[in-house]
């Protein structure tokens, strides 16, 4: 139907509109499709990808439960193979110290075997034990020599009569159950006696089939691997079985292996070890035998959709089999459940999407509708929205992001030094000084990405009077998109709340005549200075001061003077304070000093502040200059070191208080710590310390030498020792300057000395003909200075002394740190010829394996070890060990503190190569030493 033109509409605007209206009604037309069909057209394509994110999150979080799996199967298999080989590193171990001795002592087989530590490095190893095979005629002179050694009630089991026989003759550890499987003929069980022919055709380790363990009566598992003699052809076969002394084993229950191995395990992956060993026809009971099992029943007979894993290993010419299955933890851990809701949502929101898609393709005529309406609203908004701002009284801009000012509006813009509309148009940095423009900027930077900026503080100069101004800037939205940004910016006068803020602080924290922290600061203080104390282990000190004689001054003199010395007072200590620390006054003539990171200990700590307080203590006394006149006053001085456990800040005040008033007892204008014992050892610290300083300018320290001997007791070499004789001390001992040095850094100086004195004693010897070596101690400080091997060369190279016959003493402590470090340096040193020595052994790291690594040509054994042998069988048993584990290592041993003539004919039964100690000779000086050798 065509509408009827309107007749006060004029004839040029009717044909416009008519067009108009034909089109409104053209395009409804051809529109009319739009609700029936695009909706449940984007309803079906989103619903499809919905389904494809479902299904791909399914098969990745399949995939990577599948992947995970096998790394884990993967890992148990290698580590698994990696404990068994392990096993035969012990095997090989033994085989070898078999076949460098000649006979194998029970005492000396129980210290190798003790030494291996195979309870806490081989989890699940029942032992090592030694097999001998013989002819079944020669039992009786076996028996005879296994009662020789102590075995009285030692008998080969089963008894008869055999061709061969082949018995257990050592096992450590030699007690509990593995007593019942000393002489046990292995040859009698048929599994052992496989493995043992296998072993002994092939030279090869050998691990037996399954078989019952005589040692608790479980089934169990035993490693053999062939000892031949030494003149055995072990090229063929028939060689190595006339050749075959024995064999060394080394039974396990395969349950403590895995029980053992159970951090190396993913704990929730179930374990199944059989023994599938093809062609073992002879030993129906071991192939197929099942080993080991953890494996749920269910995980074991399912089907294919369950995760299972299966992997070969050779070990000891037999094959295991490992399957291995998921728990149901392990499926939990990657049980990914979030795709799940984000397809139900994504199914959510492509209905909403639909529906949404068919309001707007049939609300064009509401949306008319509420545009209208909005319009009306909006327009009463603005009014209202004016009006609301010509109410504001603070500073209201408009601007860009570059700082420029487009608009403005206040009813305080009388305030301003220029009329408002001279800002118009202007840039911030124009209108504002630089330093408050800087910071108006960043809070536009900062509106422009969050939205919202506030809090920004400036100061303007209006008037000749300073003003503080809080800015907030709030980012106005774009009318069209890439429009230039707009913020509105709202600037308030805060200036008497700042001065407001500024005297409450000043009050509530500052002494009032002096400008100090007052207590309440300083307490503050205390406590993060405690805090970061415990946290990173840094000692720190409070010191408390009070002047000597104040109350006479100010009483005669008056309060002014009082004060006026009170503020230089305060000064003075300020000056002498560290970055980072405190000077408190609390009240009265009363000053407390809080310093920060004295030192890393409290030795250190209480000679640094007693140096701190020495030197408030001295600017104290210095008289002070008031109205022309001179006053003298001095202070007392209490110190106390911190963290302490238990204390907080009140108890450090105390105690700081109370060692001023102690300092006040002695007389005054001194100092005292908290700690009677501390005061006493720190200044007779200090005090050695400057001594040591001038000792050796001074020529007080010496060289002193004590003769090492061989076996025979002729002397072979000497080791260097530095000794003190004081004017006043007099002969102060090793043990009371060596660690001082060590502190103060004077050992650097004094090491690089003895080195210097033993290599020129060296080449004085050479020229006489006397080829011995000279020990000298190195610090772990004089080793790891940078330029150590620099000037070990330089002093070889300067004294022409042969370098093989300097040995440098070393302590185990240097071993601690950085080993890999310091094995490169002594590698460095041993290649200008120089040799090591581990001093003090077996009582700091002593671990083998440091010593297969380290570049090593002695080890000195502890005197400590050394005064109770032969009578302390313990202290017998670890040197005899030491010497054991030199001997095998190629390392020479020298043994110290050897006073007695039992101890060293002991030592020398033993095997030692060198000894030292007052019953060869006390240390004597050098130079008395060396001329007794060369006349």
């Amino acid at each position: 139907m065509t509408p009827t033109p309107d007749p006060h509409i004029d004839a040029t605007a009717a044909p416009g509109q008519g067009a108009r209206a034909s089109d409104d009604v053209a395009g409804s037309s051809d529109q009319r499709w739009l609700p029936v069909v695009l909706p449940p057209l984007i309803a079906l394509l989103t619903l499809g990808l919905t389904f494809l994110y479902w299904q791909s999150e399914e098969t990745n979080t399949r995939t990577r439960r599948e992947q995970n799996f096998e790394v884990a199967a993967d890992q148990i298999a290698y580590n698994l193979k990696d404990r068994m080989a392990t096993y035969e590193v012990v095997l090989r171990g033994v085989k070898g110290y078999f076949e460098g001795s000649e006979r194998i002592d029970r005492t000396e087989f129980q210290a190798y075997v003790s030494a291996l530590q195979l309870q806490a490095t081989r989890p699940g190893l029942q032992g090592v034990s030694l097999i001998l095979q013989f002819p079944g005629k020669a039992l009786a002179a076996h028996l005879e020599d296994m009662r020789e050694r102590g075995f009285d009630q030692y008998a080969v089991r089963p008894p008869g009569e055999r061709e061969l026989l082949a018995p257990i003759t050592h096992i450590e550890p030699l007690e509990g159950p593995n007593l019942k499987a000393l002489g046990l003929d292995v040859l009698t069980i048929p599994p052992a006696k496989e493995a043992l022919d296998r072993a002994r055709d092939t030279g090869a380790l050998a691990l037996s089939g399954r078989l019952t363990l005589m040692q608790n009566g479980v089934p169990g598992l035993v490693m053999y691997m062939p000892l031949y003699g030494a003149s055995a052809d072990v090229s063929t076969v028939e060689g190595r079985r006339l050749g075959l002394a024995g064999w060394v084993s080394a039974p396990f229950r395969m349950e403590d292996v895995i029980h053992g191995m159970s951090r190396e395990f993913d704990a929730d992956i179930g374990l199944q070890i059989t023994d599938s060993t093809p062609g073992a026809a002879a030993e129906p009971a071991a192939a197929g035998a099942l080993l080991f099992s953890n494996l749920e029943v269910s995980a074991v007979g399912a089907g294919a959709q369950v995760l299972q894993a299966r992997r070969e290993l050779e070990l000891g010419g037999r094959r295991w089999t490992l399957q291995m299955a998921p728990r149901p933890g392990f499926v939990q851990r990657f049980q990914e459940d979030g795709h799940h809701p984000v397809a139900l949502l994504g199914t959510a929101l492509s209905l909403i999407l639909a529906w949404f898609t068919w309001l707007l393709a049939t609300g064009r005529e509401r949306a008319v509708a509420l545009a209208r309406d909005m319009t009306a609203e909006l327009r009463a908004t603005r009014d209202d929205l004016e009006s609301t701002l010509s109410a504001i009284p603070d500073l209201l801009f408009e601007l860009g992001l570059d700082g420029c000012i487009h608009h403005y509006r206040s009813a305080r813009s009388g305030e301003l030094a220029v009329p408002p509309e001279m800002f118009l148009g202007r840039l911030l940095r124009d209108v504002v000084p630089p330093e408050a423009a800087a910071g108006c900027h960043a809070a536009l930077e900062a509106a422009h990405h969050a939205g919202y900026s506030s809090g920004h503080q400036f100061r303007l100069e209006l008037g000749g009077v300073t003003h503080w101004f809080e800015l907030s800037i709030a980012r106005k939205e774009s009318a069209a998109p890439g429009d230039e940004p707009r913020f509105i910016a709202l600037s308030r006068d805060i200036t008497e709340r700042k001065q407001a803020e500024a005297r409450s602080h000043q009050l509530a924290y500052f002494d009032a005549l002096t400008g100090l922290p007052n207590r309440r600061m300083l307490l503050d203080r205390m406590e993060h200075a405690l805090a970061n104390a415990q946290k990173a282990a840094q000692v720190g000190a409070v010191l408390y001061i009070d002047l000597d004689d104040f109350k006479q001054i100010n009483d005669a003199r008056g309060h002014t003077v009082g004060d006026t010395l009170l503020m230089q007072v305060a000064q003075r200590l300020t000056q002498l304070q560290r970055p980072g620390d405190t000077v408190a006054r609390l009240g009265g003539d009363e000053f407390v000093v809080l310093v920060h990171n004295v030192a890393s200990d409290m030795e250190s700590a209480g000679r640094a502040a007693l140096l701190v307080a020495e030197e408030m203590r001295a600017a104290l006394e210095v008289p002070y200059t008031i109205d022309t006149h001179l006053y003298s006053t001095t202070g007392s001085i209490g110190i106390t070191l911190f963290p302490k456990r238990g204390e907080g800040v009140e108890d450090l005040l105390r105690e700081a208080d109370t060692a001023m008033y102690r300092a006040k007892d002695l007389g005054r204008n001194r100092i005292r710590f908290y700690e009677a014992a501390m005061q006493a050892d720190v200044q007779e610290r200090l005090a050695l310390e400057q001594d040591l300083k001038k000792a050796q300018t001074l020529g007080e320290l010496a060289a002193f030498v004590q003769n090492q001997v061989d076996a025979a007791g002729n002397v072979v070499g000497g080791e260097f020792l530095m000794r003190w004789t004081h004017p006043v001390r007099g002969n102060v001992p090793p043990s009371r300057f060596i660690p001082i040095a060590e502190a103060s850094g004077l050992i650097l100086r004094m090491g690089d000395w003895m080195i210097q004195q033993a290599c020129e004693t060296l080449a004085r010897l050479q020229a006489a003909g006397r080829e011995l070596s000279l020990s000298v101690n190195v610090s772990e400080r004089q080793f790891r200075q940078d330029d150590f091997v620099e000037r070990v060369r330089h002093i070889l190279a300067h004294t022409g002394a042969n370098p093989a016959h300097l040995i440098l003493e070393v302590t185990e402590s240097l071993l601690i740190e950085d080993l890999d470090d310091t094995i490169a340096r002594m590698t460095e040193i041993v290649q200008l010829g120089v040799r090591f020595s581990i001093d003090d052994f077996g009582t700091g790291y002593s671990s083998l394996a440091y010593l297969k690594r380290l570049p090593l040509y002695e080890l000195k054994i502890d005197k400590s070890f050394v005064q109770d042998t032969p009578d302390d069988p313990n202290d017998t048993a670890i040197v005899q060990s030491i010497i054991s584990v030199a001997r095998h290592l190629n390392l020479r041993v020298v043994a110290e503190g050897v006073e007695t003539r039992a101890q060293a004919d002991f030592l020398v039964e033993s095997q030692c190569e060198c000894l030292q100690g007052y019953l060869f000779g006390r240390p004597e000086p050098l130079a008395a030493w060396v001329g007794r050798l060369v006349t």
